[in-house]
């Protein structure tokens, strides 16, 4: 389970994860929202390369660049 922590601009954060794809994973699937975490499920078995490429792909939006959040594996 891949956790984000923000707690602005939610639903965003979601479009953004759910539109990410490492090599033949199936896409992060939005699962919950509890307070600021935001949860997505995924097949992908290196949790440590999936939160830095989802942390990249924020990053790199508009959004990314002024939201302060982090993402963790869970």
């Amino acid at each position: 389970m891949i956790v984000v922590n923000c707690p602005l601009k939610q639903d965003e954060i979601i479009q953004i994860v759910e539109n990410v794809q490492i090599e033949n994973s199936k896409p992060f699937k939005f699962s919950k929202k509890q307070g600021i975490k935001i949860y997505f499920e995924s097949d992908y078995n290196d949790m440590e390369k999936a939160c830095s490429t989802i942390k990249k792909e924020i990053k790199e939006t508009e959004l990314g660049k002024v939201l302060y959040f982090n993402v963790v594996s869970e």
